[in-house]
């Protein structure tokens, strides 16, 4: 047990519980929940903390997972990695490595636990692939009883179904069993666009592809566009800016001119045009999948919006998003991200029952990200957006219900799995009627 402040990621956030505990067992968590039961004290599990929302607050007692974070079993004929909720995706996907497996799809950023990156629903990109959620086959929980459920598809199906995406609000998760694929290379493929004709070619982009992302520097008439295929290909093609991918040499450039721009607003349009055509130019290279499909290893602070909207109305929402920003008074120095999942059968997933694109509004900078975001998440109404758990939104109840069909069969579990409300936190009391 110890008595520190917590932060997350990009500091925007911090809280300071009672006291922070670091268990090393199931046990030791059910005895836990038990004795905050009895004294009436919430509790919130914990992961890297790197969300930006308020799904990290931690009111009395939290619990971290620095000594549960081990990989437990790794079935290579059945395909399937068993590990603790505080195992991190980027040493995950090291050891699946060396057994010849992957995972199929999962997010740029991989320095989120296990149990948090399910927690939030986080996803990657890919029009044919679904989040890393649905690829779950086991999760172990303990409620709010300190009752241990261990959870797949035929014990406990309903939980386990929303367990899968289950915003802190259910129960500690305290190992997951993942099915993997067979490890595969990618062809990562960098092409910059005429915006106009980017939005045009979209659905063949997402068609033609395994896996499609678009990047928008603001005020650059082009966008990025990466597709990334499966591949046979030798291994190569990184050159002197996939070594500064690599390296982290690019996220630290990067900083150093958000913060150029911060203190010289008017040159961010000459900044953002000038890192394209330095930095963002043509190129291919093939790699592992995972090494591929995340991004630096140094990343910008920055803070993040994030909205899920049906596939069908991309186009238009991305055009609308860009129009937006060139005449706004605010600057955008961060890129938009655009990325394509699959739907999925997740109750409090942002891609449930549809195909979805995620459209991220990021900045580097909390003085513009007030106006930016709020603007931002009013176009996203139009276009039935559903936030991202682990960023920046605020949609009432009234709204999260209205977009979710199983908000309230959710909602009814939350409250069996935990009648006391020791899993309540700020976010859980915005986002769900505690009547």
């Amino acid at each position: 047990m110890s008595s520190k402040i917590i932060r997350n990621w990009d500091g925007s956030r911090t809280w300071q519980p009672e006291a922070i505990h670091y268990p090393e067992s199931e046990e030791e968590i059910a005895g836990l929940i038990r004795r905050a039961a009895e004294d009436s004290k919430r509790v919130k599990a914990l992961g890297s903390a790197l969300s930006w929302s308020d799904i990290n607050d931690s009111p009395e007692i939290a619990i971290r997972f620095d000594r549960m974070a081990e990989v437990l079993e790794v079935d290579r004929d059945q395909r399937l990695i068993r590990l603790q909720a505080g195992a991190r995706l980027k040493d995950v996907n090291e050891v699946l490595a060396r057994h010849g497996l992957a995972f199929d799809n999962f997010g740029s950023i991989i320095l989120q636990t296990a149990g948090g990156y399910i927690g939030t629903g986080t996803h990657g990109t890919g029009s044919r692939t679904r989040i890393l959620s649905t690829t779950i086959e086991k999760i172990r929980m303990i409620d709010g009883l300190g009752q241990v459920h261990e959870l797949d598809a035929e014990h406990e199906p309903e939980l386990f179904s929303a367990a899968r995406v289950n915003l802190g609000c259910l129960g500690v998760v305290t190992e997951i069993t993942f099915k993997c694929v067979e490890a595969f290379d990618l062809e990562e493929r960098l092409e910059l666009v005429d915006f106009d004709t980017a939005l045009a070619n979209l659905e063949g982009y997402l068609r033609d592809n395994d896996y499609c992302k678009f990047h928008w520097l603001a005020y650059t008439d082009k966008v990025q566009v990466y597709t990334f295929n499966k591949t046979d290909k030798p291994r190569g093609g990184f050159g002197f800016t996939g070594f500064m991918d690599q390296t982290g040499i690019s996220g630290f450039f990067f900083t150093g001119l958000m913060g150029l721009g911060r203190l010289f607003p008017q040159l961010v349009p000459f900044l953002h045009n000038s890192v394209q055509t330095i930095h963002f130019h043509p190129r291919r290279r093939v790699d592992r999948s995972d090494r591929v499909i995340k991004v630096s290893s140094s990343i910008p602070i920055h803070q993040e919006m994030e909205y899920a909207i049906p596939i069908e109305k991309a186009a238009k929402a991305i055009d609308e998003t860009r129009r937006m920003v060139l005449k706004a008074d605010y600057r955008v120095n961060f890129p938009m991200e655009v990325r394509f999942v699959a739907s999925d059968d997740i109750p409090m997933s942002p891609a449930s029952g549809r195909d979805s694109c995620y459209i991220g509004a990021y900045v580097g900078s909390p003085k513009w990200a007030k106006g930016y975001f709020a603007e931002f998440e009013t176009l996203m109404r139009n276009y039935e957006g559903r936030p991202h758990w682990g960023k920046t939104f605020s949609l009432t109840q009234k709204e999260l219900r209205a977009l979710y069909p199983a908000y309230d069969a959710f909602n009814r579990l939350r409250r069996t799995c935990d009648p006391q409300g020791l899993f309540r936190n700020s976010f859980s009391d915005r986002v769900f009627s505690t009547d």
